[in-house]
């Protein structure tokens, strides 16, 4: 064997160099407490950490990758071999398992096996504030390099709501947590897929408040009612799990049936109530024959009573149904007992701005109105009148739509005036008590409700005398007109005695001499007493022939005159006189002797 041959017999036994990256074969030689060493039949050991080799004994064979090489020995690493390994059997498309390590900018980093693949928001599909650090998931990978992989959330989700849509059907069942809740419904998530159901498809009664029903994460067991395939949505129904109630309700029960009411709400006009689970209403009207607004008060939340069919609204599914007709109707005993015409006296039970409410029967009101209680306008009817006080009226009418008595005090009045001339002598006076004081005049009680009205022209003859009067004050008047049309009454004051008008006309008359005084000068007259009422007047041009610039300079009050009446002008109730002309008069008569004695 030359030398050439020998060098190369020496190369095959030799240990060959290893270099980084060589897939290698060792033997464990030992284990230390942070490395274990390997044959790696080379020049140098091969050093692995020692949590690489704690599953395996001294002498077992070993599958490595090196690393790198250092002044004492080959760096090798099952680990990182796996994680290569692990890697290159990765294809696009595989579901994988990873748990998200961390938050990273544009994504996650997400651990799959020994490798890390990155997880970009876009393909997440969670939610932006909350923290997914530590959860698993599933993914699909989405692309793969040598060195990297890219996977999706998202994308995996589309195809198993896919594939869950294409496994369930309209009228399966499926059970899901709680996941949003609306006002106006719930969202449950099924797993692959989310399913909405509506509040109107919670329960066959009306569900009012969803958050006080359900909350997040509760499990719940609905019926699918619509499957939306183009958007992969699911309608769920909870209610539609059990027969319709209504169905049941419809079959067994007809208007007139007596049935038990659970109070769910009150309002303002009646009450919502359950029957057999159904919805049904009672109408304030219907609570009682008389004041059902009254009778409201006393039901609350909860209540349970006996209660008339009266009404089944199969479209609306609905039942109205009547408290008050289990009863007999009180009406039909008072238009037994009462009738057109009749006068009464009642106590008032109520005291309205609009009137009283008397009570003639249990549970059946007489109405007096404002405009029924006098022919004058009342107001203020509560300062007047007083629950208890007695009240004496006439029924005028029945009212048999609303179950009333139509009252009126009025209607009183009405059979008092028809006879009223025959009741009162209105030659004679009266006396009466103020009950009302206004600028223009008073009102006087001549009896209860029928008042007289006193213009304040009739309180006295002498304009010029003021007269006041007070609420309470007691006159005495005579009645000067009655319209019997619309029942008022004048009266006046100033016509209890003689007017100075008709005393002074029944005294005095036209050429009348009289012997009288001046009491008032003015400018173009003077006034003359007449009577202690009344004054006449003589103009200037009549006091004397000779021409007066001021009728001060020849006359004065006081002074006696003789004057003749040459007036008496009704219309403005005044009388005229001359003393010019009395001079005149005594002139002709002087004349007049004459001529009997000298005359031919």
């Amino acid at each position: 064997m030359n030398e050439k041959e020998f060098e190369t017999l020496l190369e095959d036994y030799l240990p060959e160099e290893k270099k980084s990256g060589d897939v290698v074969e060792g033997i464990i030689t030992r284990k230390e407490m942070d490395y274990g060493f390997l044959d790696l039949n080379a020049k140098k050991e091969g050093r692995i950490y020692a949590s690489e080799v704690k599953d395996f004994e001294i002498g077992d064979k070993i599958e490595v990758k090196v690393l790198r090489e250092d002044d004492d020995n080959i760096i090798v690493s099952k680990f990182m071999l796996d994680k290569a390994k692990e890697l290159a059997s990765f294809n696009v498309d595989d579901i994988v398992t990873g748990e998200i390590v961390k938050k990273i900018k544009g994504g996650y980093t997400v651990k799959i096996g020994k490798n890390d693949a990155f997880l970009p928001f876009s393909l997440a599909r969670f939610e932006k504030d909350k923290d997914y650090t530590g959860q698993k998931f599933k993914f699909i990978i989405k692309e793969k390099n040598k060195s990297n992989i890219t996977i999706s959330r998202i994308d995996l989700i589309k195809i198993e709501e896919e594939k869950y849509f294409e496994s369930v059907n309209v009228g399966d069942v499926v059970t899901g947590k709680v996941k949003e809740i609306f006002d106006f419904g719930i969202i449950l998530d099924l797993g692959a897929a989310s399913g909405f159901i509506h509040i109107s498809e919670i329960s066959w009664d009306q569900v009012d408040n969803l958050h006080e029903r359900y909350k997040i994460g509760d499990e719940v067991t609905a019926k699918i009612i619509e499957k939306d395939v183009e958007k992969n949505r699911l309608k769920l129904s909870i209610k539609q799990l059990s027969e319709d109630p209504w169905i049941a309700f419809e079959k067994s029960h007809n208007v007139g049936d007596v049935v038990e009411a659970v109070v769910k709400g009150v309002l303002d006009f009646g009450i919502v109530v359950t029957v057999d689970g159904n919805s049904g209403f009672v109408h304030v009207s219907e609570l009682a024959w008389h004041n059902g607004s009254k009778e409201l008060k006393n039901y609350k939340v909860g209540d349970k009573f006996s209660a008339k069919i009266i009404q089944i609204e199969n479209e609306k599914k609905n039942v109205k149904l009547s408290v008050k007709q289990l009863s007999e109707n009180p009406w039909n005993t008072v238009k037994e007992k009462y009738h057109i015409g009749d006068i009464i006296e009642k106590p008032i039970t109520e005291v309205f701005d609009f009137g009283l409410l008397i009570s003639l029967e249990k549970d059946i009101d007489g109405l007096l109105h404002v405009s029924d209680l006098s022919y004058k306008r009342e107001s203020n009817l509560t300062s007047k009148y007083k629950a208890g006080d007695l009240i004496k009226f006439k029924i005028v009418d029945f009212n048999d739509e609303k179950n009333r008595v139509t009252l009126s005090a009025k209607a009183l009045l009405d059979d008092k005036w028809d006879v009223l001339e025959e009741t009162y002598d209105f030659d004679k006076s009266y006396k009466g008590k103020v009950m009302n004081v206004q600028d223009y005049g008073i009102f006087v009680e001549l009896e209860k409700g029928i008042e007289v009205f006193i213009h304040k022209n009739e309180f006295s003859w002498d304009k010029r005398e003021h007269k006041e009067y007070k609420v309470g004050d007691e006159v005495e008047f005579k009645v000067i007109v009655i319209d019997k049309i619309e029942k008022k009454l004048s009266g006046s004051i100033k016509q209890l005695e003689k007017s100075p008008w008709k005393e002074v006309t029944e005294k005095y008359k036209k050429g009348n001499i009289v012997n009288t005084e001046i009491v008032e000068i003015q400018e173009n007259f003077v006034l003359v007493k007449l009577t202690d009422r009344f004054n006449g007047i003589i103009p200037k041009r009549e006091l004397t022939e000779e021409f007066l610039k001021d009728i001060s300079e020849k006359f004065s009050v006081g002074d006696k005159v003789e004057a003749v009446i040459t007036d008496i002008n009704e219309k403005r109730k005044s009388i005229a006189l001359s003393l010019k002309k009395v001079q005149e008069m005594e002139e002709k008569k002087e004349l007049d002797e004459l001529m009997k004695v000298y005359g031919v």
